[in-house]
């Protein structure tokens, strides 16, 4: 998942298949990784799209706060798919102990079983994300002459009406129905589309950040191309971007209720400060400040969410070892 937040698409199809294919997890256990881990990466959402495409930044933290939360929940859905075909047969022992140690132990051990030497490793990971490169690059380019000849055919105009009709039902502007029709095949055009649209703000980033969450039709292909090779299943794949989609496209509702003054905006900061009126000094005194007001507010955040995690695990060990003397002693009592 982490991989999947700082590279974006499609590195976590590629993780996720090595998983499958060093048998460290399960056929249904890479279904439910590849549904919500693979995301968009946060330079695209906050590079490209706020401030290339729509030209405001403060735009990126909400579509990315939307895409994140949107897909940890398709996540936590995604939980109960294929849970008739779960077959653990032994439970795995727990290793407990400072997660840093287990963490260090664990990459040596992974680096003993890989048996390449460093300059191997290094010269595999430059080759193999070249391979990435090019095919994301080459799925681009298909999917766009693609896009192009159906174009030509009159085929996107039948969707456009078919986008068209569904987009008046939910009251949004059909003017954006062009950029979904684009956004069902390639991730780039259809953003790009929807920011140039003549719609409201609202709903040219609902429907820009529904796209985004889809990931279009090209971004599946290099899913496809990467996964059939470990026998993972593309149908539930599907489901979980169209389900991610419209989650996404809700919550980024519900973050832009005032779209000139976003909740998000507490997280913008400027690329540059240019003042007019104040010395070098000031100047770097208030970036620090900024900075560090941003910093406070993410650990804070952090604090709580640990913290929290911490209680719930308490009370859970508690209610367990409550049960486990309950029974012990209810066993005693009836014991002949």
């Amino acid at each position: 998942m982490s991989m999947g937040l700082a590279s974006g698409y499609p590195m976590d199809a590629v993780i996720t298949c090595k998983f499958r294919k060093n048998q460290l997890c399960s056929a249904v256990e890479a279904e439910r990784l590849l549904s919500f881990t693979n995301t968009a990466d946060p330079l695209f959402m906050f590079g490209a799209v706020a401030v290339g495409m729509f030209g405001m930044p403060e735009l990126g933290a909400t579509i990315a706060l939307a895409h994140y939360l949107s897909s940890f929940i398709v996540g936590v859905i995604f939980r109960f798919h294929g849970r008739e075909r779960d077959n653990h047969m032994t439970d795995a022992q727990i290793e407990c102990g400072n997660i840093i140690l287990r963490a260090f132990r664990a990459l040596y051990k992974a680096k003993q079983d890989d048996k390449r030497s460093l300059g191997q490793l290094l010269g595999d990971s430059v080759k193999n994300s070249m391979n990435t490169i090019l095919l994301i690059g080459g799925f681009i380019i298909l999917f766009s002459v693609f896009l192009q000849i159906l174009s030509v055919l009159g085929v996107t105009d039948a969707l456009t009406t078919a986008f068209a009709g569904s987009l008046s039902v939910i009251g949004f502007n059909t003017n954006l129905a062009p950029a979904m029709v684009s956004g069902l095949f390639e991730i780039d055009l259809g953003a790009l589309a929807a920011s140039q649209a003549d719609a409201p703000l609202l709903e040219k980033v609902t429907v820009a950040s529904a796209i985004i969450a889809w990931s279009g039709l090209s971004v599946h292909g290099q899913v496809a191309s990467i996964a059939i090779e470990s026998g993972i299943r593309m149908f539930p794949y599907m489901m979980a971007r169209l389900l991610h989609a419209f989650v996404a496209g809700v919550i980024t509702m519900l973050l832009m209720v005032d779209p000139a003054h976003n909740i998000t905006t507490l997280f913008s900061i400027p690329v540059m400060f240019t003042p007019s009126s104040s010395t070098t000094l000031s100047t770097l005194i208030a970036r620090i400040e900024q900075v560090g007001y941003q910093i406070l507010l993410l650990l804070s955040i952090m604090i709580a969410l640990s913290i929290a995690i911490h209680i719930i695990k308490e009370f859970y060990l508690h209610i367990s070892r409550e049960g486990s003397l309950l029974s012990h002693t209810f066993r005693g009592k009836h014991k002949f």
